[in-house]
């Protein structure tokens, strides 16, 4: 398998969907401002999002893939396991569409002091609602199709919602901010689900199998799956909560969750590029050879993806570290952004940004045991490390602010990695050689040796801002590449 090839095309989709999510939300703010309309749309699109999250994409396929590597792709098992998942998200889409006034009504309670507005969030919530079916088996469907090693259309998938989602906002530019927005929009959201799963399955069934409904079968592995699927979804929750209290701590300080949230969004921009390519790819490659119990190729594509990722992220510590106020300034510096804020945001962002090796490296480390279908120990590393993070966060607001929060994302960051490595290592998972160490340790060298150099560039426009990054990223990777192939 071209483990480079796959990250780097994996890596290239999730770079555009980004892109296009930057516009749809530029036409958003644009066509439905920032008010009662955008309010009610926005509401409405965080249920499916939410279950996505916890049923989809990385959940799902972290469990469904090592089971069915372990079964030489058995069709029964998938035709199974996808008969249940539309069990269950019909079941779980039945009660929110009866429940919805009430989840509504705790979501956003405010919207009830607003005549009309609670009653159009209810409606938009319920149509946008069935989205969850289409996009959690959307991610069923891209699991399968990533267990056979193909991972480009599925990793486009994303950037088909944002491409429908700017077209519905370019078209109701004609019509104006009103209540037929919302409904267009919504409608746009549960299309765009449709067609994923209608291209999805098209590409399973023409080069695979017919993958296809079937009455469900309560298995020993469907059981253990389920087991598994409740275990990854408490890992999740943790997460969030992690998120949560970040938040309370932080809301004690004026503009500080503000400033973290911006700070939060440029450092997970190079990871969601890097780490979650790598993740994807690895949760095939790994299972597979686990299954086929090829140990010296697991031990062989998490060296070849540890030095690859690093080869990658390291210039990204280092160029947000040095450009990180010219970026805020530039990006965010107009109207009533003031220059408190850009520094305030680039501080959070010259820490944080310390903990993208650990976040690769555990991504790495997490899918080799969730391939060796061992879903507790993530799990455990999780409440290990959102206790941590939240100890910090408690201990440390006192003295230093709303930076307590990025220093325990950091510290609490290198934990899990400690802890995740020495389970891989105490499993025989992980062998990480010479060659990797002394690759990461060049890397960073050099990322850092020509960081430095960058404090020195004079950056007085965007423009300016633009030609740094792109002359860094000009001398670095002709050199980094070298190096990887040599050392």
């Amino acid at each position: 398998m071209k483990l480079g090839k796959h990250i780097f095309g994996v890596g290239l989709m999730t770079g555009i969907s980004r892109i296009f999510g930057f516009v749809r939300d530029m036409l958003i703010a644009r066509v439905l401002g920032a008010g009662r309309l955008s309010d009610i749309f926005l509401a409405a699109f965080k249920l499916p999002n939410l279950f996505r999250d916890l049923l989809g994409e990385g959940a799902l396929s972290a469990i469904f893939i090592p089971m069915y590597a372990d079964s030489k792709h058995d069709e029964p098992f998938a035709k199974n396991v996808f008969s249940w998942l539309m069990v269950v998200l019909l079941g779980i889409t039945v009660v929110f569409e009866i429940f919805m006034p009430l989840v509504v009504w705790i979501l956003a309670p405010g919207f009830a002091d607003v005549p009309g507005k609670m009653e159009l969030t209810v409606v938009i919530s319920r149509i946008m609602f069935f989205y969850v079916i289409f996009i959690c088996a959307a991610a069923f469907l891209s699991a399968v199709l990533n267990a056979f090693s193909q991972f480009m259309l599925a990793a486009f998938m994303p950037v088909l919602l944002n491409i429908m989602l700017i077209g519905a906002l370019l078209f109701s530019m004609y019509i104006g901010a009103s209540d037929t927005v919302l409904y267009i929009m919504a409608g746009t959201v549960v299309l765009s689900g449709i067609i994923q799963c209608l291209v999805l399955m098209s590409r399973i069934r023409r080069k695979h199998f017919g993958l296809r409904l079937v009455i469900p079968r309560w298995t020993p592995a469907i059981k253990t799956m389920f087991k598994r699927f409740g275990v990854s979804i408490i890992g999740n929750g943790f997460y969030q909560i992690t998120i949560i209290i970040g938040t309370l701590v932080a809301s004690f300080e004026s503009g500080a969750v503000s400033w973290l949230y911006y700070s939060d969004r440029i450092v997970q921009l190079p990871f969601a590029m890097i780490g979650l390519a790598v993740g994807t790819v690895l949760m095939s490659s790994i299972s597979n050879a686990l299954a086929e119990k090829n140990m010296r190729s697991v031990h062989i594509q998490q060296n070849s993806s540890m030095r690859q990722s690093m080869m990658l992220i390291m210039p990204c510590v280092a160029g947000l570290f040095v450009l990180a106020e010219p970026i805020i300034k530039y990006l965010f510096e107009y109207g009533a952004w003031t220059s408190h804020s850009t520094h305030a945001v680039a501080v959070a962002i010259m820490i944080q940004v310390f903990v993208l090796p650990a976040m690769l490296v555990s991504q790495i480390f997490s899918k080799t045991l969730y391939a060796s279908q061992d879903v507790k120990t993530p799990v455990k590393t999780s409440i290990v490390s959102l206790g941590i993070a939240s100890a910090i966060y408690l201990g440390l607001f006192w003295f230093v602010g709303y930076l307590a929060i990025p220093i325990g994302v950091v510290v609490s960051g290198y934990v899990k990695n400690y802890l995740l490595a020495r389970a891989c290592r105490r499993r025989g998972l992980s062998k990480i050689d010479g060659r990797t160490v002394r690759a990461i340790c060049v890397f960073g060298l050099l990322a850092g040796a020509l960081g430095f150099g960058l404090w020195f560039v004079p950056i007085h426009s965007i423009f300016a801002l633009f030609i740094a990054i792109a002359a860094y990223g000009i001398v670095y990777m002709p050199i980094a590449f070298l190096i990887n192939r040599k050392i």
